[in-house]
């Protein structure tokens, strides 16, 4: 054994007893609340609070209704007890509920994010991991005789609903730009008959995960036609249609349908806790080792590290986890820093992965 690997391995020994309790991602936003409210006395503080967890219970088990259980009937009676930091500032229209151009007094809440995950498991909500795909959605709407490409600064009651509700269900979602560059390359045209090319280079700014494309026109009936396609890298381009009395209707709608789309693919159902062991290559430094142990601290689904041994590239983990690991190794797709070997050199045993978190891009 070289005299680089010697050190290594008693370096790492000396930090085998370690056990490492798993913390929050940074996914932070989804722990920030914003609630309009009428004034600032504590009766209207302790309803937007209560509201205002009622979200942050929605975006973090990805459910759209929850269950008045126990747990959660007691959190919502003591809300206060979950926030860590509030304060009040006025914001504008649709943003927080309001007619737009108006201006509301509002009431921002920043949540804890080690309370919430343990409301989570006591209630015996399912959990879905703040690391989530990113979509960029490209919307083209008809209305008459005009067609446009709506733009991050585009105040469309469609777009405003939109965003609305996928801040509500924790959807992390992108709206183009469309400054100069963007309406002279991303036509109206382009989107409406989904030219793959121009769409894919353009999204590439965005660096997002996947591609909303929306074709929304008015039908003779006066109500709002949706032509909905989903691209994305891993799963097979889809479609699908709306009609809705309203745009707010549509908007609100699709953000529903993408985000439940996620968390059938990506929640963690409360289940008894196990223990999963996994061998990890690709350890080559204390450095390495050192992230390693950082990254899976950080991922919610995560409930403690233990290294059981070291050896020259090799790392021996035994974790605990209520997540089977079917859906385990798909979570950790998500961000690429952990990957099956198959993913890089061929096929190899079921616990196996590569460590990869601190390559570039």
């Amino acid at each position: 054994m070289g005299r680089f690997a010697v050190l290594f391995c008693w370096v790492i020994a000396a930090l085998m007893s370690i056990s490492m309790t798993a913390g929050a991602a940074t996914a932070e936003w989804l722990y920030d609340v914003e609630v309009p409210v009428a004034d600032q006395s504590v009766d209207a503080r302790a309803a937007a609070s209560k509201q205002a967890l009622l979200i942050v219970l929605m975006r973090v088990s990805g459910l759209r209704e929850l269950p008045m259980n126990a747990a959660v009937t007691s959190a919502l009676g003591s809300a206060q007890r979950y926030y860590v930091e509030y304060r009040y500032h006025e914001a504008e229209d649709a943003a927080v509920g309001a007619a737009p151009g108006a201006m509301v007094q509002v009431l921002s809440l920043r949540f804890a994010e080690a309370a919430v995950q343990r409301l989570i498991v006591d209630a015996g909500l399912p959990l879905w991991s703040s690391n989530r795909p990113t979509t960029v959605a490209w919307i083209v709407v008809a209305d008459g005789s005009s067609r446009a490409v709506l733009g991050a600064s585009d105040k469309n009651p469609l777009l405003n609903s939109l965003r609305a509700r996928a801040s509500e269900r924790g959807l992390p979602l992108v709206v183009p730009l469309m400054d100069l560059d963007e309406q002279l390359e991303v036509t109206d045209a382009v989107v409406w008959n989904g030219v793959p090319q121009v769409i894919e280079a353009a999204s590439q700014r965005y660096a997002a995960d996947q591609i909303l494309l929306g074709r929304i026109s008015r039908s003779p009936r006066s109500t709002w036609v949706a032509d909905w396609q989903l691209w994305a890298a891993d799963v097979d381009k889809q479609r699908f249609n709306m009609e809705s009395p309203t745009a707010e209707a549509v908007g609100a709608s699709i953000a529903d349908r993408l985000a439940d789309d996620l968390v059938a693919r990506y929640v963690v159902y409360g289940g008894a806790q196990q223990r999963l062991q996994i061998r990890v290559d690709g350890i080559g430094s204390t450095m390495q080792y050192g992230a390693l142990l950082k990254y899976l601290g950080g991922l919610e689904f995560v409930d403690s590290v233990q290294v059981e041994e070291v050896r020259p590239g090799v790392v021996l983990l035994a974790l605990a986890t209520r997540t089977p690991w079917d859906r385990f190794r798909d979570l950790l797709a998500l961000d690429g820093s952990l990957v099956p070997p198959d993913a890089i050199e061929g096929g190899a045993e079921r616990h196996l992965l590569v460590w990869r978190g601190d390559q570039p891009e």
